[in-house]
């Protein structure tokens, strides 16, 4: 489907109109439809649903038009805005994304050709060159996502007001969860009989680097375009599966799926899998889920005794019985891993981030506007895009995310859900840090931000002031009984 546009032509894909139908079926249901197909669609990042003159809209930068009018339809304008009021976390998510707009205007024409770049641009074919510090077309998608990711968090967040939504965010995770294992599942299998099935969910005008293999074996991208931004995506969906299954938290399930995508992410392929799995389970040493659940020390230490077994007798098998392998094995990590430095692409990807740390000290710690610089970390990306004043920003929103203190008196299911969303933004925060060229997360993560920082910021429950309402209706029935009894 085709229309006029100003700058070109407006062109509606078959995902397109699915995305239209899906969420005009949302609005007229209930809010459970929202949040899972949101959480779908975010899978769908090399998938074209609109092209706007050149500038390309996935599905879940379509559907996020219908998850904030059913947002707003449920809860009013007011109730959206009382999300990022100055006591949440929301406000500092909020200055974040007024600074990085403002920034990404202002900035690359205010300090045009103070400091050259690795620019975001799309009209640069080919390898990244240092160009003068200016307007970029990155400048402008950057802020359209920053502002994307402000409505997903709000509304996940008003949402979450309502009782059941902790427990369908962590149905739409879990139906992620389905998805990307299959994606996963149907990449490798398909590529392994030399076929290539998935190139059909794939429309988006991005390099695709899928099919392609190291040491034998199939480098799994599933929906994307290459296989670190499979682990990227998929690391994160693991931790926050394994932590339900560790709370008992539909152990079944959870425990399957966090099965299936930790064994996809070994089969990857990927430096960042590997990486990003080995400084997570770093933290999870320190991790105390037995203040949210206490059964699930046992099951933590369960894990960890099975892991370490199944680890060194693994180990000792391959070197005794296998030296072929074990030396396969050795050179596959040294590719993957040990020599990624090295390489000509890792070299490159250290030059970004060395040009991005030199790009904020150029600038005085103002930073060069959100979208004007790439780079191999989020870290540099948010320092050298951002400059000091987001960083404070945007760390004030991930601190005041992962460390506000959750009650008690919350059910299980909503601390469980929060404390295993607050994991899988550790983990998004790890790979991207790792690997991440530009700002945008992406949506899982900010449906994590906004579990993991509503509970504390919620009114406490309802349940005990029920139970007062029901006491003194009792005590003023007893009253009652009592009065009748002593008149004449």
């Amino acid at each position: 489907m085709r229309a006029a546009n100003g700058g070109g032509e407006a062109v509606l894909s078959i995902y397109g109109v699915l995305v239209i139908v899906i969420g005009l079926l949302v609005l007229y249901s209930s809010f459970r439809g929202a949040i899972y197909a949101m959480a779908a669609f975010s899978l769908f990042a090399m998938t074209l649903a609109l092209n706007l003159g050149g500038v390309g809209i996935m599905p879940a930068q379509l559907f996020l038009i219908f998850f904030a009018l059913r947002a707003f339809n449920l809860v009013g304008g007011k109730g959206i805005g009382d999300t990022l009021s100055m006591e949440k976390p929301g406000f500092w998510l909020l200055c974040t994304c007024v600074w990085g707009v403002a920034g990404a205007v202002i900035l690359p024409r205010l300090l045009q050709g103070s400091t050259l770049v690795f620019p975001v641009d799309r009209s640069i074919p080919g390898v990244a060159m240092l160009q003068p510090l200016g307007p970029v077309s990155g400048n402008l998608s950057q802020a359209i996502y920053l502002i994307g990711d402000l409505v997903v968090y709000a509304c996940m967040y008003a949402f979450l007001k309502y009782r059941g939504a902790y427990r369908v965010l962590a149905n739409g995770i879990f139906l992620l969860t389905i998805l990307d294992v299959s994606a996963g599942v149907i990449d490798f299998v398909t590529h392994a009989a030399g076929l290539d099935v998935m190139s059909v969910i794939k429309t988006a005008q991005y390099a695709d680097l899928s099919g392609e293999e190291l040491g034998g074996l199939v480098r799994i991208t599933g929906t994307f375009a290459e296989t670190s931004a499979f682990s990227s995506f998929t690391l994160p969906l693991f931790v926050f599966c394994l932590n339900l299954w560790l709370l008992g938290y539909r152990a079944k399930l959870s425990g399957a799926l966090a099965i299936a995508t930790g064994t996809l992410l070994l089969m990857s392929t990927s430096g960042t899998a590997y990486v990003g799995l080995a400084i997570y389970m770093c933290i999870q040493v320190f991790s105390r889920p037995g203040r949210v659940a206490p059964g699930a020390v046992e099951r933590q230490q369960r894990m960890w005794i099975i892991a370490a077994c199944a680890g060194v007798l693994g180990t000792l098998y391959v070197i005794l019985f296998m030296p072929s392998v074990a030396k396969a094995l050795t050179d596959f990590v040294d590719a993957t891993v040990m020599s990624k430095a090295g390489s000509s692409s890792g070299i490159e990807r250290m030059s970004w981030n060395t040009q991005g740390v030199t790009n904020f000290l150029e600038t005085y710690g103002i930073g060069v506007g959100l979208g004007s610089i790439r780079a191999s970390s989020f870290l540099v990306v948010v320092l050298a895009n951002l400059g000091a004043v987001g960083v404070i920003c945007y760390g004030m929103f991930i601190g005041k995310a992962l460390l506000s203190p959750v009650s008690a008196h919350y059910p299980l299911t909503e601390r469980a859900v929060c404390h295993a969303a607050r994991h899988g933004m550790l983990a998004t925060l790890i790979v991207a840090s790792l690997a991440a060229g530009v700002f945008e997360l992406g949506a899982p993560f900010y449906l994590f931000a906004a579990a993991a920082s509503a509970l504390s910021q919620r009114v406490p429950r309802r349940a005990p002031r029920r139970q007062e309402w029901a006491a003194r209706r009792i005590q003023g029935s007893v009253s009652g009984v009592v009065s009748r009894i002593r008149e004449p």
